[in-house]
């Protein structure tokens, strides 16, 4: 029995040795991971708090603050290291880190590392998406501000960008699309300038092409979204003309009178307008608009012609 009990005693004196010897050698371990730590070298110290957490996991509730201290210290290192390789600008390593930091942080049930390191993320695609816009690589600016938005789908300025990126690719529907999102939350003004620029440039190369129904519809899009535009107004109207639709015609070279009165194009305009008038009958305003342009060289003779013999306007 003595014996028995000699054996015990000298097991359990072990045991107790081996755990003293466990427990000492995990917090060496963290003890040269804050050495390191305080020396700025974070990799050397992120490996030690790795190995500390290994071992005081094994060894159990006796080394649960140190775990816990490295449970914190290591997605927060992790963290650190990506931010300084986003100050570097490199902006793919480091969001490959801060997605590492944010996986550690919530398996080790760190939430606000999580939280810290995945609000920088959406800000590096941002940043990576402006370079590639003012590099004009537009796809891949699409694909960084597409990230943006997956990761905040409240993120204004993320659509208006992706918009801006999309519409220079020319791929209008995903511009649209996006740029109609972005008014919705909040960046109407900057959003529905490029979208009635989009409309307002696809208006131009359908009158260009002699496409006048395309030209008079985006061009109508267009001043739905910004109303007094009288570039918009003046293809509408040279569009609506050639379509012999006259109402919409002189509508539009009105309005384009109003806005801009003092346009180095206005008896070209007034020209049209004078056109329309007359191809509907009104006989009146289209006098009043051939005798405007009756000192300009450039219609002097046929308004003349159409003032005298044609319309015979008082």
């Amino acid at each position: 029995m003595k014996k028995i009990l000699a054996i015990l005693t000298i097991a359990t004196l072990s045991a107790v040795s081996l755990f003293a010897q466990d427990m000492e050698s995990a917090t060496n371990l963290y003890n040269e991971g804050a050495t390191a730590l305080n020396a700025g070298d974070k990799e050397t110290a992120l490996g030690y708090f790795e190995e500390a957490l290994a071992q005081a996991e094994l060894i159990g509730p006796e080394a649960e603050e140190l775990a816990y201290n490295c449970k914190r210290n290591i997605p927060t290192l992790i963290s650190a290291m990506g931010k300084e390789l986003a100050a570097a600008n490199e902006i793919d390593a480091a969001i490959e880190m801060l997605d590492k930091a944010v996986e550690k942080a919530n398996e080790y049930g760190q939430d606000d590392i999580a939280a810290d390191a995945q609000s920088l993320i959406p800000q590096l695609y941002m940043q990576q998406g402006n370079i590639l816009l003012n590099q004009k690589n537009y796809p891949a600016a699409m694909a960084a501000y597409q990230k943006v938005v997956e990761i905040n789908p409240n993120d204004a300025n993320g659509y208006l960008r992706l918009g801006q990126a999309a519409s220079r690719a020319d791929d209008i529907e995903t511009a649209i699309a996006a740029l109609t999102k972005a008014s919705e939350l909040g960046q109407s003004k900057a959003a529905d300038k490029e979208m009635s620029t989009i409309y307002l440039s696809k208006a131009a190369e359908g009158l260009k092409a002699k496409d006048y129904q395309g030209a008079y519809d985006n061009a109508k899009k267009s001043l739905d979204i910004l109303p007094n535009n009288p570039t918009a107004m003046q293809i509408a109207g040279t569009a609506a003309l050639q379509l012999k639709n006259y109402d919409d015609a002189i509508a539009n070279f009105e309005g384009f009178i109003a806005a801009s009165p003092n346009a180095r194009n206005i008896d070209q305009i007034k020209y049209q307008l004078a056109t329309a008038y007359e191809a509907k009958g009104d006989k009146e305003n289209a006098c009043v608009n051939y005798k405007a342009i009756l000192n300009n060289p450039q219609f002097a003779e046929y308004a003349k012609h159409k003032v005298n013999n044609e319309l015979k306007c008082q």
